[in-house]
Order: structure tokens, then C-alpha cells, then sequence
């Protein structure tokens, strides 16, 4: 089922009023960490593969969960790429300046990696089954596979869980709340890898 305004789910969903718009609008995600000054903590190179993503949360469109069983998709308010591509953009960023590492690997690159970072995106969307305190949810399942010239071998793998609440019923709060849970989220992440490449 799709959405067919900008103030439908903010104000309908959310309020119960509102007024009919038609353009469409798009956003993306903006979690940035600053960066670590001094050298990197491990001499690991990390190779983030591009995440995947659950279907239900694959698409562009802003997905907000209406009840136990019941979702929705919103045409007019979007992000701007693929969700999957994005976060998996955002994590590399955020890991190069993290220092947790020497180098994380751009998409394409011939050198070689001591680790690869898969993880999947398992809830991307917004909750508004309590109309008065909708919140944003994500969760990322992610593993670190050490690599070696025969095999690779999973160091760990664990799920991250965030939720905000918005502070306002607009889709500019909606990116602002899942910026938060992402940033939450790759913090948690951060100091998992920290924790399993640093030398012993």
C-alpha cells in the first residue's frame, strides 16, 4: 500500500488532519563520525562489502509500521538511493575515520584485505502505532570473516538495535531520528571492531 502525500502519514497517521501535497522529496542519511586523530589502532584492512537488506525495507520509499502486521510505503518521501547502498557508504566513511584500522577498502580496489564487514539490514522504518510518540527503528546484523589465503572464518557476528524517537511529525525529523540510531548503531559497531582487531 502506498502513500499518496507528504502529509498523509505525518498528519493522518500521525495527527489525524492534514492537506494534500504532490511533490515528491528525497533524503539521504547523514551519520558522520569525526575523525581519530594519531595512528590506527590495528594494522587490519577491512573490506566493507555493500550490505544487504531485508525486502520489506529494500525500496526508496520511507516505510512507517501502522500496526502488529501492517506497513506502509511512502511514495512522496524518499531516500534518494538505495537504502542497503547507503548505509553500507556510511559505515565505510565512518570506519575510515574511526581509526580502528589502517585502511577500509573502497569499492573496486585490487589490494588485498586482511578482514571483510557483511551485515544486513534487518528494520529500516518508522514506528507509529503510538501516534503521539512515533519513533524511527533500525537493526543491522553484521559479521567480521578474517581472510587468509585458503579460508575465511567468521571472528564475530552480532545484531545492533537502535530506536529514537522523532521530535517533530515531519519527514525531515523521521531522517534526523534514523541518523541517530545509525550513528548509535556503527558507535556499537566501532568498539566491537576495536575490541577484536586490536593487537594482543
Amino acid at each position: 500500500m502506498y502513500v499518496y502525500s507528504t502529509f498523509i502519514v505525518f498528519s493522518i497517521l500521525l495527527t489525524g488532519c492534514g492537506r494534500m501535497s504532490y511533490s515528491k522529496r528525497t533524503y539521504i542519511l547523514d551519520a558522520t563520525r569525526q575523525p581519530e586523530p594519531g595512528e590506527a589502532e590495528s594494522h587490519a584492512t577491512i573490506d566493507v562489502r555493500r550490505f544487504t537488506i531485508d525486502s520489506a525495507y529494500a525500496g526508496k520509499g520511507f516505510v512507517y509500521r501502522r500496526g502488529e502486521h501492517e506497513y506502509e510505503s511512502d511514495f512522496y518521501n524518499q531516500f534518494l538511493v538505495s537504502p542497503a547502498v547507503m548505509v553500507s557508504e556510511k559505515t565505510r566513511h565512518w570506519l575510515c575515520r574511526s581509526g580502528v584500522c589502517e585502511r577500509v577498502l573502497v569499492p573496486g580496489s585490487q589490494l588485498e584485505s586482511t578482514h571483510t564487514l557483511e551485515a544486513n539490514i534487518t528494520a529500516l522504518y518508522t514506528d507509529v502505532r503510538d501516534k503521539s510518540s512515533p519513533s524511527a527503528v533500525m537493526e543491522l546484523r553484521a559479521f567480521l570473516i578474517a581472510n587468509d589465503q585458503t579460508t575465511e572464518s567468521v571472528v564475530f557476528g552480532e545484531t545492533y538495535k537502535a530506536s529514537c524517537p522523532l521530535q517533530s511529525n515531519t519527514p525531515e525529523a523521521l531522517v534526523e531520528a534514523l541518523d541517530k540510531c545509525l550513528a548509535e548503531i556503527l558507535t556499537s559497531l566501532e568498539k566491537d571492531l576495536k575490541k577484536e582487531l586490536s593487537p594482543t
